[in-house]
């Protein structure tokens, strides 16, 4: 779901990192169907590489309005 996103982009900007793994949507790949409508690149390898064309900007880049997935609030206390 989300968490491909900062893994994505800690390997694409750690210099000493060369690749990152991102196999877990591959076991429940319609679990993260909403986060895929926004960012395809992101969740479908093309010949073994992940795109990140589609992130922000902002903060992570996520797009989280765009990302149809209802969310917990935050919890106080």
């Amino acid at each position: 779901m989300l968490a491909q996103i900062p893994h994505f982009l800690l390997a694409a900007n750690a210099g000493t990192i060369m690749g990152v793994e991102s196999n877990g949507m591959q076991f429940y790949p319609e679990e993260s169907a909403p986060e895929r409508e926004v960012h395809p690149g992101l969740y479908r390898r093309q010949k073994g590489l992940l795109n990140g064309s589609t992130l922000s900007a902002q903060g992570f880049g996520y797009r989280i309005e765009e990302i149809a997935r209802d969310l917990p609030g935050p919890v106080y206390g």
